[in-house]
């Protein structure tokens, strides 16, 4: 998912979903993404469609931006479906051997499962800031510091890898807005290609130049850019997360019982 924004698909706001501690948001949403894939029978997946209905609800100012997040994928659910569709052994449609009614039904379960993945996973993208994801993942992987893992480097490149997206994203937007002059419009098909190999190499250097410097200033902690956030304890949980907790576990409970 490409960024639109300096801090990612983050949007900022005071819904239940963005007072959760991002710890918790991380962990429950990689649950639900397990889950939402390991689900085998519809029953199972209605219980995370559901779950992903009442996400879009609580950001239901932004739930349109997680729609165009799915809209984005239309093209790899529609080869998904169609490959169901044609390849699947089985029953068949309307007596067509290379229509298959089995593949149909297994092509639009998969599609539903990406869907619901794809809303939740970008449900955590926009209540949560690229610093605290950051922080979250340097709180889960601290106790590898233990055996001697460098983790406070491990979430500084997170950080910056997180922070390049839009970068990336704004230099290719800058790139498609410049115009091409006349003259290099009557250039032949030689003269066009050397055009081509100087704006990709501009844009190549702008990109290292950025992602140095970038890298640079976290490294050394600049108050101008980017730095891990720190996160609060996590003992006691607040009677909110306590709330989101035994929900997520009622999610996976109702989940095994469905299946």
């Amino acid at each position: 998912m490409i960024a639109k924004t300096e801090n990612g698909l983050y949007r900022a706001g005071q819904s239940v979903i963005h007072r959760l501690d991002p710890r918790i948001k991380l962990l429950a949403s990689l649950a639900l993404v397990v889950l939402t894939f390991a689900a085998g029978n519809w029953a199972q997946l209605a219980v995370l469609i559901v779950v992903a209905a009442a996400a879009l609800w609580v950001l239901s100012s932004h739930a349109l931006l997680a729609l165009r997040i799915c809209l984005l994928l239309r093209w790899l659910l529609l080869l998904t479906f169609l490959m169901h569709l044609l390849l699947s052994p089985g029953r068949t449609i309307w007596g067509f051997g290379w229509l298959s009614l089995d593949g149909f039904y297994l092509g639009s379960f998969v599609c539903l499962q990406m869907v619901v993945a794809v809303i939740l996973t970008t449900t955590l993208a926009m209540t949560t800031s690229i610093e605290d994801l950051a922080a979250a993942f340097g709180w889960f992987v601290r106790p590898l510091s233990c055996l001697g893992c460098r983790t406070d480097d491990w979430q500084k490149i997170l950080l910056l890898a997180l922070g390049f997206i839009p970068v990336v994203h704004a230099e290719i937007h800058d790139s498609g807005k410049s115009e091409v002059t006349s003259a290099e419009r009557e250039r032949g098909g030689k003269g066009r290609w050397a055009l081509f190999i100087m704006k990709t190499q501009d844009f190549t250097e702008r990109m290292l130049a950025r992602g140095d410097k970038m890298a640079h200033d976290i490294a050394a902690d600049d108050s101008s850019c980017r730095s891990p956030s720190e996160l609060a304890s996590m003992r006691p949980l607040s009677l909110l997360d306590r709330y989101f907790f035994g929900t997520v576990m009622l999610v996976i409970v109702c989940h095994w019982l469905a299946g």
